[in-house]
């Protein structure tokens, strides 16, 4: 009874405002814990029998969302806990305008930057990838005329919103995403062109941008579930949340650490799936909150700052590294000045990580559409590595701004092998320092060390292990190419980069 009346005391005085909690299961009944299963209806029902308000369940979670703080739930044999849902906030969600009106192919910087003019003549536009964006609304994106290669060719191949729970998200609600869609998926000759002009497009409302209640966070959630369950292939929400209204409660950078927040875990979730997340950094930088924002704190969440048209870190661009301290941002690409369609379907240019973070979407559906065999995490790598400071990363650019050539390059010496099909390697940590370690699924026989210029740096023949490492102590900084040659035959390369000697 203590332990109780302590715990709902907790509740009060930190969520003094009506809110929401997760209701976490047991288990799934007689269906294993698979986050693809879903919740044993008849736990929900009992929480119902008890008066208990469900908002919605949410199966990769094995929990419910319900209204208010009830933690005597957790007597149930059934209930593994009750947590009040996280405390969030949009912090990069304004767009700063110049209302300059502009005529022709005012679009092609932000993508030259970035190389993308170049990969699209190649014939790599996104074509068959499906990217997932999550905003406040789409304001009229089902009348724009630059959206209409979009919706004849069926290339919008779903829309929900999950606030209201149906399909108005393109009515009278924010344009924000809108904005963001025709960054990445525009295609309105000599006047703007999308990042990845080719891709297919799901479009969630998830925020509602005049208020910050917490069942965003489970809206958050059930619109991932809905990607991934509708063949998104990327996800790339240009929302962020930290800061937050008086008595919800704030964050501290403590918790953007890869595994405090609830939307950070379900990042992981979404990865494990085979789905490749994005997310702008947010435009705390000058302000007193100054850091990242959730989920780009996420392991396997490419975070995006902004650099202005002459690649300076912009100003607003929220600063790294994550609490644990890893690089974030990941990436920058253009954010000031760049070209997007308003809510009267002219050409303004605005600022904001929620500008270069869909570029950086629209990049890597590109990648995925040249590489479609390629993991995420060899994706997410040859990304990094193609930035201009990989080998210097900080707190402000993160790895700098990435050239999809030089991905695409990396990428093709991923493969360059005899037979890849059955081998798994990691190695680790990219960058390295003194040492750089190799885990295969396969026992290795021989590793190089090769410099760009194709000498040989350092030699290990018979080997006949598994799992080793090799020592980079006497190796200058730069970019290699690490060659293995397995017992059975097959070989593989992997590019290194050694950051200091």
């Amino acid at each position: 009874m203590i332990r109780i009346l302590v715990v709902a005391l907790i509740c009060v005085s930190q969520f003094a405002q009506a809110q929401h909690s997760w209701v976490y299961f047991s288990d799934k009944g007689n269906l294993s814990t698979d986050s693809d299963n879903p919740v044993n209806e008849a736990y929900v029902d009992s929480l119902r029998k008890l008066k208990i308000d469900v908002i919605g369940t949410s199966k990769w979670f094995n929990s419910a969302c319900v209204s208010g703080c009830p933690t005597h739930l957790e007597k149930l044999s059934f209930v593994t806990k009750v947590e009040a849902l996280g405390r969030y906030k949009i912090t990069n969600h304004s767009v700063q305008s110049t209302q300059k009106e502009f005529q022709y192919g005012n679009s092609d910087w932000q993508l030259e930057m970035l190389k993308l003019d170049s990969f699209h003549r190649k014939g790599f536009t996104g074509k068959n990838v499906t990217i997932a964006l999550f905003d406040g609304g789409f304001y009229k994106a089902d009348t724009v005329k630059a959206f209409d290669s979009l919706w004849q060719n069926g290339r919008i191949k779903g829309y929900w919103d999950f606030l209201t729970e149906d399909t108005t998200i393109f009515w009278e609600y924010d344009g924000h995403g809108k904005y963001v869609l025709s960054i990445v998926g525009a295609n309105w000759p000599d006047s703007i062109m999308g990042a990845a002009p080719d891709a297919n497009f799901l479009l969630a409302r998830t925020e509602e941008v005049n208020s910050e209640k917490r069942i965003e966070e489970f809206a958050w959630v059930k619109a991932m579930e809905w990607a991934a369950d509708n063949g998104a292939d990327i996800i790339h929400s240009s929302l962020g949340y930290s800061v937050f209204d008086t008595l919800e409660g704030d964050y501290t950078y403590a918790d953007m650490d890869g595994k405090s927040t609830l939307i950070t875990r379900a990042t992981d979730t979404a990865f494990s799936k085979g789905i490749f997340v994005t997310n702008s950094a947010g435009n705390s930088g000058d302000d007193p909150w100054h850091y990242i924002t959730a989920p780009c704190d996420g392991f396997h969440v490419l975070c995006v700052g902004s650099v202005d048209s002459n690649r300076r870190h912009s100003v607003f661009s929220s600063y790294g590294p994550s609490a644990d301290g890893r690089v974030k941002p990941d990436v920058v690409a253009m954010g000031e000045g760049v070209t997007y369609i308003n809510n009267q379907a002219n050409l303004k240019t605005g600022n904001g990580t929620s500008f270069s973070g869909p570029l950086i979407a629209g990049f890597v559906a590109c990648l995925k559409q040249a590489w479609p065999n390629m993991t995420n995490a060899q994706i997410y790598e040859a990304v990094v590595q193609s930035a201009d400071r990989y080998t210097d990363p900080d707190t402000a650019y993160g790895y700098g701004l990435p050239d999809i050539l030089k991905a695409d390059s990396l990428l093709r010496e991923f493969v360059s092998i005899e037979r890849l099909e059955d081998i798994t390697l990691g190695i680790y940590p990219i960058p390295a320092n003194d040492f750089v370690n190799i885990d295969a699924g396969s026992t290795i026989r021989r590793i190089e060390l090769v410099d760009v210029n194709g000498n040989s740096i350092l030699v290990k023949d018979n080997i006949g292990v598994q799992q080793t490492s090799i020592d980079l102590t006497s190796v200058s900084q730069g970019v290699y190419v690490l060659r293995l040659t397995f017992m059975n035959g097959h070989q593989a390369s992997r590019s290194v980069t050694k950051l200091r000697k």
